[in-house]
């Protein structure tokens, strides 16, 4: 059976380091960004996040053409990961690009 992915915006594999700032509390958390789209990315971190928590997300580009990406994003999804109960995949809505 063929799988229809029926997004409307296509995610781009990255496999990048992300760094997290939750707004509320400050407190700084390194991931690394699986996928990135228009709409949102997925993170894979060490501690959950709340799913409706507010954090600035900011991935570092290697290239001079390229700019860094900073921006807000809302939680949306937090499950375990399937290899580990001490990793997160946690999925975030962008908010704004800063």
């Amino acid at each position: 059976m063929i799988h229809e992915d029926k997004r409307r915006f296509m995610r781009m594999m990255v496999n990048a380091q992300a760094e997290l700032t939750v707004s509320q509390s400050g407190e700084k958390i390194v991931g690394v960004c699986q996928d990135l789209s228009a709409t949102g990315l997925s993170v894979e971190i060490d501690s959950p996040l709340e799913v409706g928590e507010l954090t600035t997300v900011f991935i570092n580009s290697k290239s001079a053409t390229i700019p860094p990406f900073n921006a807000n994003a809302k939680v949306v999804r937090c499950t375990s990961t399937e290899d580990s109960s001490d990793a997160y995949i946690i999925g975030l809505e962008i908010v704004q690009i800063n």
